[in-house]
């Protein structure tokens, strides 16, 4: 047998072993990166659904945040409570008219819903609280279904909750909440709501929850 007919030697297990090591580092990289790719993807579509609870039962009193009535309207018609109580401040103006003035003139027009004006100050809901508490003793309330934005729900019932835990609360989302969910990163003013929310979201999950109560004069 001739010297050309002699097979040549493959290369040696000790050089094929770190060449597959190395292709196995790459796969497992690759499956870790697009796992977390996946992970955020999905924490992404998820992130309106988290922030929005929408969980109403009857109550003594439909509280209204940031001007939400319609929905308030409609579960009082279905039976959700008999009165309602809506929020209105009178720190800000606009051409001389305040959001109390407004809505005072407003509340006057619908006699037929049996709706009052609960007066409050302030900046947020942490403070919001203080004046619902004063306008349900007024009317010796103990329960209260809350209207706000559909994203700030889950920010708002557990303020609600955490601060005035004598009361029974439960909270409806203002309008289509699972539409708005499901759809709110193809809308760019919805995302940016949606992004808003969280950063209140976690400001009083680490901050504001801590804070001493607030104290009416």
């Amino acid at each position: 047998m001739s010297a050309s007919e002699v097979a040549a030697p493959g290369p040696s297990p000790d050089a094929v072993a770190p060449e597959r090591r190395a292709w196995r580092k790459r796969l497992i990289v690759f499956a870790l990166l697009a796992i977390f790719a996946l992970l955020a993807l999905f924490l992404l579509a998820q992130a309106g659904f988290f922030l929005i609870v929408h969980a109403p039962e009857r109550s003594d009193v439909i509280v209204v945040l940031d001007g939400e009535w319609p929905q308030a309207v409609k579960l009082q018609r279905e039976g959700y409570a008999p009165r309602i109580l809506l929020d209105a401040g009178s720190q800000y103006s606009v051409y001389g008219r305040t959001e109390l003035d407004l809505a005072t003139e407003f509340v006057a027009s619908m006699p037929q819903a049996n709706m009052q004006i609960c007066p409050i100050s302030g900046t947020s809901t942490f403070e919001e609280v203080v004046y619902v508490r004063r306008c349900m003793a007024a009317l010796h309330a103990t329960s209260a279904l809350i209207v706000a934005p559909n994203f700030d729900t889950r920010r708002v019932i557990a303020t609600f909750r955490k601060r005035l835990p004598q009361y029974r609360w439960s909270i409806a989302a203002s309008s289509n909440p699972y539409r708005d969910a499901a759809l709110y990163w193809k809308h760019r003013r919805w995302a940016k709501t949606v992004l808003n929310a969280w950063e209140q979201l976690l400001w009083w999950e680490l901050v504001e929850q801590r804070r001493p109560d607030v104290v009416l004069q």
